[in-house]
Order: C-alpha cells, then structure tokens, then sequence
C-alpha cells in the first residue's frame, strides 16, 4: 500500500462530512504529502486503487455489501431460485464492491450503475469482470441507449446497497429502475436508521418482505455507529 490513513480531530459539527487524512510517501530526497478528504469524497477516493477499501471497509468497518448479498442469496433460496438465476441490476455500484460481493454469492450482476463516472472507472480497473456491463448514468435521465441495454441484460433483481434516501439514491430513482424490471423482481436496498421512515415506503406498499435486518452499516471515523435497515422484498403486481 503506498498510502497511510488516519483520522484528524473532527469539526464540533459534521455538516461538511467525516474527515480523513492520507499521507503519501515521501519521494527521493523529498518530502511526504498529507492530502485532507471527506469520506463523502468518492471521486478522489475511487481515483486512487484501494483507497475507498483502506477507508470505507477496513478502517471504518463497513460490512453493508456483504450482508445485503448473504440476505438476497437466502431470499432467492427462500423462492427457489438459485443464485445464478438471480441477475442485478446493482444502482449506485460505486467501484465494484457490492458487485464483488453478489459474484462472490453466485448471484448475477449483470449491470452495474453509478452516476459518477468515476466510480465506473475505478469499478473497471479494480473489478473487471464482475459487470456484465458498467454505466455512468442518471437513473432518472437514462438514454434509449442506456435503457436498451439494461432490458437486453434482462435483470431480474434491483439492488441499492449505497443506501437509499438521505442524500443518496433517491426514490425517484429507485422507480425509474423497476421500470425496466420485470413485476416480480427482487429489491434489495438500505436505508439509514436516521431517517424518519422507509424512504421506499410508499413506493413498495403491498410488497412482500422477504428479509429485513437491522445492523451496522459502518463506524464513524470517531468511533460511533452508523446503523442501517436492510430489506429484501417483491413488490406486489404492477
């Protein structure tokens, strides 16, 4: 790793997002350079091979993409279909790691999708493979050409393990997605325990659960908790 990560003092208040500090080694005859990121900061993250996994996995704990495979697998089981059956549609994919996390299950996913093109970039050069196909795209402005190619990979499964709501993906979102899903699709998704109610409450009335778990998402760079609510269900015939 040529990296070191450690945690500043952080500001009385968070209004600006967790801070993070990376130290590079220093070059021949010069100097280390102490780079300043917000945790938030996914472009510069996902821009250095292993940073987001340094920060966001192992220092911070976050455990979020593994759960959310382990609950999709066994809601599939459950259904009885198996794991290679399951193809996803993987929104706010981020560099790869949910993506890895489903593959590592035997689940399928098939298109992976993030509105930054940094995190499509980081993804193909980190992950390549785990993608049957990788876009950089707003799932609320797709192009005929982006919704083309999601129906042609034919998922049967939507996931959101960035978390819904609160800043992230939002349900609008979430309701472009299942356009291009067929009815009985699979919805796997987070959301933050902060939030005064199920940001997809609304949207999923009348569907059937299939799992739910309240845990971890990740520590704070302070040592607290960020705790999530992780749900898997079939949404009722539309």
């Amino acid at each position: 790793m040529s990296f070191t990560v450690r945690f500043p003092p952080q500001p009385e208040t968070d209004s600006g997002g967790e801070l993070v500090e990376v130290e590079w080694p220093a070059p021949p005859g010069g100097a280390s350079r102490v780079e300043r990121l917000r945790v938030q900061d996914y472009e510069r993250l996902y821009a250095v091979p292993g940073l987001y996994e340094e920060v966001v996995q192992r220092r911070l704990g976050c455990r979020t993409p593994d759960r959310m495979a382990a609950m999709l697998a066994g809601a599939a089981a459950r259904l009885g279909r198996s794991p290679g059956d399951v193809r996803i549609l993987d929104a706010g994919a981020g560099n790869g790691v949910s993506g890895e996390a489903f593959a590592t299950r035997g689940l399928r996913p098939v298109v992976g999708l993030d509105i930054l093109p940094a995190a499509r970039a980081a993804a193909l050069r980190d992950r390549p493979g785990v993608y049957g196909a990788y876009l950089a795209a707003d799932l609320c402005a797709l192009t005929p050409a982006a919704e083309e190619l999601i129906r042609a990979a034919a998922p049967n499964a939507l996931a959101c393990v960035g978390s819904v709501g609160g800043g992230h993906l939002p349900a609008e979102a979430v309701a472009a997605a299942l356009e291009l899903l067929p009815a009985d699709a699979l919805i796997a998704y987070v959301y933050g325990v902060e939030l005064p109610e199920d940001p997809l409450r609304e949207l999923l009335a009348g569907a059937r659960r299939l799992a739910r778990e309240r845990g971890l998402h990740r520590r704070t760079v302070t040592g607290g908790e960020r705790l999530c609510e992780a749900l898997v269900v079939q949404p009722a015939a539309r």
